[in-house]
């Protein structure tokens, strides 16, 4: 029913037509009919709601107590005199005066602007009309911040969140990145430490894309066959053309202190992968970050000989390149798949799934 009642009262009605209201009336809930369907047997009609809950509850019984109850449409006749009835909007108490007839109140009561809803701030009912208003004003209102991610009311603006405090937490959060980085980069060498223990012969291999060559004017696709492998819908830029080209994006940011003067980026999907069936890898870690988003997705998928064996999900961070530690063996295929995020403020208009890849570490080629 398009009403918050859980019966559409008669009451409603502004003016009853020359017939017995009774015969409008639903035999179950005792209100007007809605949206009503019949028993073929008996051609009691029925609101649709009722008749079904009341079916849930006693399966094949019509009320009326015929052998079986069989849906049909509703008959014509009352059809026909429903659509005479014109209508009060249930939100009338809230101060719409609208009239409506029977057949348009579906559409005007899930339209109506008198619809109270609550103020997720204050709590307050504020009605439909006026609630994006009120919630863009509101003072209990919770905001988040973009750049610091500190939640606090609109009334706290001025005291909770001044530019000093903001700069202080994005400053406690890189803190906290970096020691998690450091972290996780000690577990890795550890394992490396021990693979090599019990395999001297693994090499271990860094690609930073210092190696490839293009000038500061232009970006480039990374060629087919680099580094003994196959890539697939990967490009490279230099970090002058990065910030000449892109100065508010995370391109521009992504490049490390001391650190190649190269990155690599896709939009959406890439891979890497052997030339030979016959060569595997292992794929220990990728750094990586988003060009344009925030809390951008990246799934990464490792294949052997075509079947899935490995997944990791991660978001990424707008323009701040973070370690994925993965420790994959023996795969032959890596594919990189970003979705979602929102727009980084102060990117300008600019977004989209691109991703940075700053490098790539795995082992050489068996």
């Amino acid at each position: 029913m398009t009403s918050q009642q859980k019966i559409l009262s008669s009451d409603r009605i502004l003016s009853i037509p020359r017939v017995d209201i009774d015969d409008l009336e639903c035999s179950i809930c005792r209100g007007l009919l809605w949206k009503p369907v019949a028993c073929q047997s008996c051609e009691t009609p029925f609101c649709s709601s009722c008749i079904h809950q009341w079916l849930v509850d006693h399966p094949k019984h019509c009320p009326n107590r015929c052998e079986t109850y069989i849906e049909r449409k509703c008959p014509p006749f009352v059809a026909k005199l429903l659509a005479q009835l014109n209508m009060h909007c249930f939100y009338r108490s809230y101060g719409c005066n609208q009239v409506t007839s029977y057949e348009g109140l579906d559409k005007h009561e899930i339209e109506c602007g008198f619809q109270p809803r609550q103020c997720p701030g204050c709590k307050s009912q504020i009605l439909k009309k006026d609630f994006d208003n009120h919630t863009s004003t509101c003072p209990s209102i919770e905001l988040t911040c973009q750049n610091c991610k500190l939640v606090f009311k609109r009334a706290d603006l001025n005291q909770k969140h001044t530019e000093i405090i903001c700069l202080k937490e994005q400053i406690r959060q890189l803190q906290y990145e970096s020691k998690e980085y450091k972290r996780e980069i000690h577990e890795l060498n550890l394992q490396l430490d021990e693979m090599r223990i019990m395999n001297p012969s693994i090499t271990e291999t860094k690609i930073t894309f210092n190696d490839l060559q293009g000038t500061a004017d232009n970006c480039y696709r990374i060629p087919a066959q680099y580094r003994g492998l196959e890539w697939t819908g990967m490009n490279y830029i230099h970090k002058s053309f990065a910030i000449k080209n892109h100065p508010t994006s995370g391109y521009a940011t992504s490049f490390m202190p001391n650190g190649s003067s190269y990155i690599a980026y896709f939009r959406g999907e890439a891979s890497v992968s052997v030339k030979n069936p016959d060569e595997i890898f292992t794929l220990f870690s990728v750094t990586a970050c988003a060009a344009w988003n925030d809390n951008l997705q990246l799934i990464i998928t490792g294949y052997r000989d075509v079947l899935e064996i490995k997944k990791h999900t991660v978001t990424l961070l707008f323009g701040k390149p973070q370690f994925i530690l993965l420790h994959w063996e023996d795969i032959d295929k890596v594919t990189f798949v970003s979705s979602g995020g929102t727009a980084h403020p102060g990117s300008g208009s600019a977004t989209g799934p691109q991703v940075i890849l700053t490098q790539i570490t795995m082992d050489s080629l068996e």
